[in-house]
């Protein structure tokens, strides 16, 4: 049979209900203790250390807050915990304009699974920041259909790529089933604070899979040693609090000023130069914002596709602090 149009297929993901699953509050989203501070030894080392897409990580190792492992907060999969919307959607909200200088380009093992896809391809994009993967999608003469939970990423997205970009969360969009040839779920798990949560996540992206179509999913490494990853992050433990220093975009140094202790990017990102701009609000010691990841150990992702009956895995792989896979969905 001949192969429906780009512009067809695209309609045909138009929303078919659902949408974006209810926020609900409560609990206490979980205890920290302190980590340990970083050796003298971990900071000289940094120089050498790249990202996923080869850019020098500049800065000392950046170490976390540990937190023990947070409660089940309900039975619905769908409810949000307390920790996710506190300190992941809510962070996300805040630090959305600063975060995107810092995200400029898909990763060079995305880039090539994107680019192997046939032309006319749909792309499902799930959980897209600021949408850096779709331009490598639009190279591949694709179409990208592209959603993030954070309503001022998701509106980045639009705005910088003209994309098809929606507000949904991950684990219940308002899209069509079996109709994407690929999906990704690039830097998106490790935000979400419980297994029954990933696991709904995989079953949901799956849902949208044609059969053959595949399924490639980034997550961080708990693994972040030397021999292990090139990256400046270290955790003492699997769920973690990372610190985010929120600078305001455009606001510069003043000349003369005493540099404050360089920020440390997510894996894989290199902070982009400041905009030119005043130094009227400069501010030495920028507010912290803490985000949660639960943070994977190696074969720990792999089980969790297992426990996704329409997915088989292909390949896992690990890439510069992430462990990685791509699982094909079954023939029905």
């Amino acid at each position: 049979a001949a192969r429906p149009s780009l512009a067809s297929r695209a309609a045909g993901a138009a929303f078919g209900g659902g949408g974006m699953a209810a926020i609900e509050n409560g609990g206490d989203g979980g205890r920290f203790s302190e980590a340990a501070p970083a050796p003298a030894s971990e900071a000289r080392a940094a120089a050498a250390r790249r990202g996923p897409s080869g850019q020098a990580l500049k800065g000392p190792v950046q170490r976390t807050t540990v937190l023990e492992t947070p409660v089940v907060e309900s039975e619905n999969t769908l409810h949000t915990p307390s920790i996710e919307l506190e300190n992941v959607r809510k962070v996300y909200n805040e630090i959305a304009e600063h975060w995107n200088h810092t995200r400029y380009k898909a990763w060079p093992r995305v880039d090539e699974f994107v680019q192997r896809l046939p032309p006319g391809s749909l792309v499902a994009d799930l959980g897209c920041g600021n949408g850096k993967m779709i331009p490598a999608v639009t190279a591949a003469r694709g179409f990208a259909v592209a959603s993030d939970a954070s309503e001022p990423l998701a509106r980045i997205a639009a705005e910088t790529f003209g994309a098809s970009t929606f507000v949904a969360d991950c684990l219940h969009t308002p899209l069509r089933s079996g109709i994407f040839d690929a999906a990704l779920s690039i830097a998106v798990l490790h935000h979400l604070s419980t297994e029954p949560r990933r696991v709904r996540a995989l079953s949901e992206a799956a849902r949208l899979l044609r059969p053959g179509g595949e399924l490639l999913v980034y997550c961080w490494s708990y693994e972040q040693d030397e021999e292990q990853s090139r990256s400046r992050h270290r955790f003492e433990g699997q769920d973690v609090l990372v610190p985010w220093k929120h600078r305001t975009p455009g606001v510069r140094k003043p000349k003369g000023t005493a540099a404050a202790a360089p920020e440390a990017p997510a894996a894989g990102a290199g902070e982009a130069a400041a905009a030119a701009g005043g130094d009227a609000d400069w501010e030495a010691e920028p507010e912290v914002r803490q985000r949660y990841c639960h943070v994977y150990r190696e074969g720990e992702l792999v089980e969790l596709l297992a426990q996704v009956p329409e997915l088989e895995v292909v390949e896992s792989w690990f890439d510069t602090g992430n462990w990685c896979a791509i699982a094909r969905r079954r023939a029905d």
